[in-house]
């Protein structure tokens, strides 16, 4: 009954408030599902620790899944890439980054410096709760199970002592580029040969995993499930997985669409204009953002309802050790789009989104290339787009 009502509530609330990167509309209260409202940093963290807790639990894939998507997409764009800054709010259409008034539901608390970085601005409860993200993310990679085994839910590159059956230290470790890379190598190594289950979520976003042990194929998983693999451990026993990250598509306020490729929501490439502001205020120093490239684009039809031939993920061959930020972006998307001229900034932020029927008006204009790059890596973004004929 428990499990049903929190279901039932993630369930409503992306209905009626929610955004492609896992999160919703809530620039402190509820603010409905445009793509310019509001989300809180705090927000951001304290869902992602819900999640761990309820996946904790519950072992039900589905707190999994929404926690890999808040923690590869909406964490990471939110704090400056050295954390001595941060935004209150981010947005998933986030066209400049001004101080201004932005339609917000706290526009009259701040200054007009909700979506400014700064360790004050906003509100500077963010400052104190940003740093637990990524440490309880960690601390949420493995599990112990109640069969005397342990589960890999969450992936990221790290190693871990955990014991198992009788008390017997089995040391993993985990390499892998995820999410940017759709391989995961798990190395065991048990103190001693050993027999006990090794649980592994498949991501509900995989059709179907590949999966190996020492270099020979073990079995094909569907997504959505997690699998047990027992056996006899012996040192150097390696587990590899391969997920294949198709691109797929999904419909937002307004019937925009978001595009996502395996775990990762991407987001028009936009040239950025970074300006630091010396201030004297209660909310101190901070930096603004705009545009040095053009936003306004909408998707092409044909491509929404082709994506295999729509859309062509490009890997740039470089692995950054810290890969948020639209330099170090590991992975690109190139599509193409068409500018809507009409679609223009109000109230500082991207204008009214304009519906996708889709847009006839444009059929003439001809399609130019554009570039999505990883949620994660945007400052500023367009993340659900409007669809042109």
């Amino acid at each position: 009954m428990y499990l049903n009502a929190v279901k039932k509530a993630f369930t409503d609330i992306e209905l009626y408030h929610g955004q492609a990167q896992g999160m919703y509309g809530a620039d402190e209260p509820m603010h409905g599902n445009d793509p310019v409202r509001g989300i809180e940093f705090c927000s951001v963290v304290e869902m992602m620790y819900s999640l761990e807790k309820m996946l904790t639990i519950t072992g039900d894939i589905q707190f999994a899944d929404h926690l890999e998507k808040l923690a590869f997409n909406a964490l990471p764009t939110h704090a400056l890439d050295d954390f001595s800054g941060r935004q209150y709010f981010q947005s998933a259409n986030q066209a400049e980054i001004i101080r201004a008034r932005h339609g917000f539901y706290e526009d009259d608390n701040h200054g007009g410096t909700d979506l400014c970085f700064g360790a004050l601005t906003g509100y500077p409860c963010c400052t104190c709760n940003m740093h637990q993200g990524w440490p309880k993310f960690t601390q949420n990679l493995f599990y112990a199970t109640s069969d005397n085994g342990f589960a890999a839910l969450n992936f990221a590159p790290c190693k871990a002592d955990i014991l198992v059956g009788d008390h017997i230290k089995v040391n993993v470790t985990e390499d892998t580029y995820y999410p940017f890379s759709n391989e995961i190598r798990f190395t065991v190594n048990p103190d001693k040969d050993l027999k006990f289950p090794f649980h592994i979520r498949i991501p509900s976003w995989c059709k179907s995993a590949h999966v190996q042990i020492n270099g020979q194929k073990w079995d094909d998983a569907a997504g959505g499930k997690i699998i047990v693999i027992e056996r006899e451990w012996k040192k150097g026993d390696r587990v590899t997985l391969n997920f294949p990250m198709d691109i797929t598509t999904s419909r937002w306020f307004m019937n925009s669409v978001a595009v996502e490729r395996g775990p990762l929501v991407y987001s028009l490439k936009i040239g950025e204009d970074w300006k630091y502001v010396k201030n004297d205020d209660k909310w101190s120093n901070y930096w603004e953002v705009r545009p040095t490239t053009s936003w306004n684009y909408g998707l092409l039809n044909k491509a929404i309802l082709d994506p295999a031939s729509g859309f062509r993920a490009v890997e740039s061959g470089k692995r950054p050790v810290y890969p948020w930020n639209p330099e170090n972006a590991p992975v690109f998307i190139k599509t193409q789009g068409k500018m809507i001229p009409d679609w223009k900034i109000y109230n500082a932020v991207a204008g009214p989104l304009p519906h996708s029927l889709p847009q006839r008006n444009l059929v003439n204009d001809p399609p130019v290339d554009i570039i999505l790059i990883p949620y994660g890596c945007t400052t500023l973004r367009i993340t659900e787009f409007p669809v042109v004929e």
